[in-house]
């Protein structure tokens, strides 16, 4: 994946606005890391695959993961505060 490619999909994923720092949060790396891929150092396989499969599940559903959409709640922020395995079962 290129870095140009990984942009398109995090701006499908996410929004023209605050998508580099909401993909960050997604796969749960610094934003630092992120900037680095698009100043030229290769975009990791395991964060290919992991963009892949969710532009995937947006195609599928027709929506953007339910991990990704910002909390419209404090319940909703408690959920999405939930550990790795709660996650899972949202997407």
């Amino acid at each position: 994946m290129t870095a140009e490619e990984l942009r398109r999909a995090a701006i499908d994923l996410f929004g023209e606005k605050g998508w580099m720092s909401r993909l960050a949060e997604a796969l749960e790396v610094d934003r630092s890391s992120v900037s680095r891929w698009f100043a030229g150092l290769p975009v990791p396989g395991p964060v290919a695959a992991a963009v892949r499969a969710w532009l995937e599940l947006h195609r599928l559903r027709g929506g953007v993961p339910r991990r990704f959409q910002p909390p419209e709640s404090a319940r909703d922020a408690a959920i999405c505060d939930n550990s790795g395995a709660s996650r899972a079962q949202e997407l």
